[in-house]
């Protein structure tokens, strides 16, 4: 017999879930079992998110005629082919398409270009949005930072105010959201813009980068004192704060806060918020929760459904030790993604499944040049060493994905302009 495996979105989770049931399906541990895993993806790319930052403020002095070379190494830093990465995964086929609507009941995906598709087990990986919480303005102003052309568009935005600025005017960079996207993207740009006000002949202090956070501290989901760590740190290199400041609306180059108060941007980044894939909204007879993310059980799988399984962003999944929804990270999707793979093995050999264990490891979080903070079972670290231990975990990510030799090298060829850069 053979089960059709689908999997909808080419992300960290679905991705990884892939990956772990196509060795087991090939190698001895399927015991004799065929499957078939189709993985669909609106692009033909996977993006490994936590080096978009990287790539938004990247500084590569172009060469005429032509891209340079360091372009694309970035490029391959963050984002890799879906194809390359299952080249010799026999079992696994990549479709490049959009899914515009589930039948649960039938067992039918229904896609924007090709014919309907038959499933026995579905994974819902679709990851999430931007969410812009209905602020007036921000969606046709802002700029989000979930994709590599998102980052590109932030990099050039920054680079074209500082060209096209009088050069006796301040280029002021807003942040909305001082989370962990909003802090390491702030950490980085102050470099990138004292690059640029050298490139075009003003004094580096004519730039300003401003996060405005609605909470009275960065960094919601850290200690106290990480909180206050992360705050000294990219105050020392230069960005400015203003907490305890929702933003009310956008209008024209005008920041509008709830109190009335205006505060002017020539570029502005949105990191203060993500939902589910809008995919979701489609859903018929599927539970939704928070952030528009559908409800998942202690197997992760989608209720009321039993044989379809939700992983990262877009699940919904509570720690029954602490009561809370569990963050939308990537290390979260990993981890689940593993939990996720077993079960679908189990229901194939028709054994019992196992219920998912939520693992808090922790966080690193990069904070401009070498330097970066880690939280993780009690033990806080600063500066250097964190900043190297986030380089390891990125190689060995990549290395799950495409094999030790590969992994080096992409991942070497994109050390060498963060450095550079830093």
């Amino acid at each position: 017999m053979i089960h059709e495996i689908v999997i909808v979105g080419g992300g960290v989770g679905g991705v990884r879930i892939a990956k772990i049931l196509s060795k087991w399906a090939g190698g001895t541990g399927g015991n004799g079992h065929h499957i078939n895993i189709t993985l669909i993806n609106k692009s033909r790319y996977h993006i490994f998110y936590p080096n978009l930052y990287e790539v938004a403020t990247a500084h590569i002095p172009e060469v005429f005629g032509h891209m340079p070379l360091d372009f694309f190494n970035l490029k391959s830093s963050a984002i890799y082919p879906l194809e390359d990465i299952f080249l010799d995964d026999l079992n696994v086929s990549v479709l490049e398409d959009e899914v515009v609507g589930i039948n649960f009941k039938k067992n039918k995906v229904k896609l924007k270009k090709s014919p309907e598709l038959h499933y026995d087990i579905l994974v819902l990986a679709a990851g999430s949005e931007t969410n812009y919480f209905n602020i007036s303005g921000m969606r046709e102003r802002a700029l989000p930072l979930k994709s590599f052309f998102d980052a590109l568009a932030i990099r050039n935005a920054v680079d074209e105010a500082f060209f096209r600025a009088p050069k006796n005017h301040i280029v002021k960079i807003a942040i909305g959201g001082g989370g962990f996207t909003g802090c390491e993207l702030a950490g980085e740009l102050v470099g990138y813009m004292k690059k640029l006000a050298q490139v075009h002949g003003r004094p580096e202090y004519y730039g300003e980068c401003l996060i405005i956070e609605a909470a009275e501290n960065l960094l919601s989901g850290a200690g106290t004192a990480l909180q206050k760590k992360a705050k000294a740190r990219l105050e020392k290199l230069g960005v400015k704060f203003k907490f305890k400041s929702p933003i009310q609306g956008v209008e024209g180059q005008e920041i509008i806060l709830e109190d009335g108060a205006k505060i002017p941007y020539d570029v502005l980044v949105w990191t203060a918020g993500v939902k589910a894939n809008d995919l979701t909204k489609s859903f018929s007879g599927v539970k939704l929760e928070k952030g528009a993310c559908v409800a998942a059980d202690k197997n992760l799988r989608v209720l009321p459904y039993k044989n379809v399984f939700g992983v990262g962003d877009i699940a919904y999944c509570v720690d029954e030790a602490t009561g809370k929804s569990l963050p939308m990270t990537a290390s979260v999707a990993i981890r689940e993604a593993k939990y996720i793979a077993e079960n679908i093995k189990r229901m194939i050999l028709k054994k019992q499944l196992v219920n998912y264990k939520p693992h808090h490891a922790g966080f690193i979080i990069p904070l401009g040049g070498r330097y970066a903070l880690l939280e993780s079972r009690g033990i806080r670290l600063s500066g250097f060493l964190p900043w190297v231990a986030k380089q390891i975990i990125a190689l060995h990510y990549w290395a799950t994905l495409v094999g030790w030799i590969k992994a080096f090298g992409l991942w070497n060829r994109g050390l060498q302009i963060f450095i550079k850069n830093d």
